[in-house]
């Protein structure tokens, strides 16, 4: 590996990773600082902000393939694109990436971190427990407008509520249950179909439905 790749194992904090870059004056992974979630799901979903994705700056992806093999996947293998990855709807498990990024200046990659930091803090309702943000961006609009044009900031269902801080945020309220989450996210989806017509996707994976 070079001096400026950093390998990380997939349950490595995205956070943890990018104050680790930031310690060894390396730049690029700055956008990734506050996204909730591992590395591993990062990868898996090409976690993005502020105008950055996994994809800039991954070097490869190491697996356990459908044979219990460890395979090396490519970015090209990788085909990341928005929220996706060629991992995703297979029996693949990431054990591991490597990422590159460039020489920087460490003053100037903590100032860029806490701005992205502090942006978080002043449009998302990090005050509540989220799974982040809960709807991917819909082709010609964004998932928030929608919502909030369709009258739903604030909406609820038990202990889950639309935040009336970020409207793409499915927020833990007061207590909510795993039904109240998921209730509020389909009244939400069938509601801003019913009057623009967008059909929203959840940007969470959903690995049960059992209410």
């Amino acid at each position: 590996m070079s001096e400026t790749e950093i390998y990380c194992q997939s349950g490595a904090l995205l956070s943890s990773f990018c104050v680790f870059a930031r310690e060894k004056s390396l730049s690029g992974a700055e956008f990734a600082y506050g996204i909730p979630g591992s590395v591993g799901g990062a990868v898996y979903m090409n976690a993005g902000a502020y105008g950055g994705e996994i994809k800039d700056i991954i070097s490869y992806c190491d697996v356990i393939d459908e044979n219990n093999e460890i395979k090396r996947l490519t970015p090209d293998e990788l085909c990341l694109s928005y929220r996706h990855s060629s991992i995703m709807g297979t029996e693949k498990i990431i054990v591991g990436a490597a990422f590159s990024l460039e020489k920087g200046d460490k003053s100037e990659i903590k100032s860029a971190m806490e701005d992205f930091m502090n942006r978080r803090k002043t449009k998302q309702p990090l005050e509540y427990g989220s799974a982040g943000s809960t709807f991917k961006r819909p082709e010609g609009s964004y998932a928030s407008l929608l919502i909030d044009e369709c009258g739903l900031k604030g909406y609820s269902v038990g202990g889950a509520q639309v935040s009336e801080k970020h409207a793409g945020f499915v927020i833990n309220k007061d207590n909510a249950t795993f039904s109240d989450v998921m209730s509020v996210i389909e009244d939400v989806r069938r509601i801003v179909k019913e009057k623009t017509g967008y059909d929203l996707e959840c940007e969470p994976v959903i690995i049960s439905d059992k209410m």
